[in-house]
């Protein structure tokens, strides 16, 4: 019994750090450039510099171009109504320490902020 306990709080101490290891931008959209080689770079609010998220022609750090597609126009629709957006990161960071262009990591998901 005492076996099962200390490895039920070895598995909750390995979860639980793995979810403090993560951050979150909520931010405006000031741009979205979509490259000729399919790359999607934005400018938002939270790092005031440009950062890749995904490419419409390939896979991109295991984003699919369906997904790049479907966030694209979410970007493209949130700029256009003003409203904020967020980036959700796996890695520990902020996002005015965001990495930029093809250094920045993939996020989990993009979302619209209503």
């Amino acid at each position: 019994m005492k076996s099962f306990y200390i490895l039920g709080l070895f598995i909750f101490s390995f979860f639980s750090t793995n979810v403090l290891a993560s951050f979150h931008c909520t931010v405006d959209v000031q741009r979205v450039l979509v490259y000729a080689t399919g790359g999607i770079n934005i400018l938002h609010t939270g790092r005031g510099d440009f950062t890749n998220i995904c490419n419409l022609n390939s896979d991109w750090k295991g984003i699919k171009p369906l997904t790049c597609a479907m966030w694209t126009s979410l970007l493209q629709n949130a700029q256009v109504s003003e409203q904020k957006v967020i980036f959700y990161y796996p890695d520990e960071g902020s996002c005015k320490e965001l990495a930029t262009y093809s250094s920045t990591p993939a996020p989990v998901y993009i979302g619209i902020i209503k």
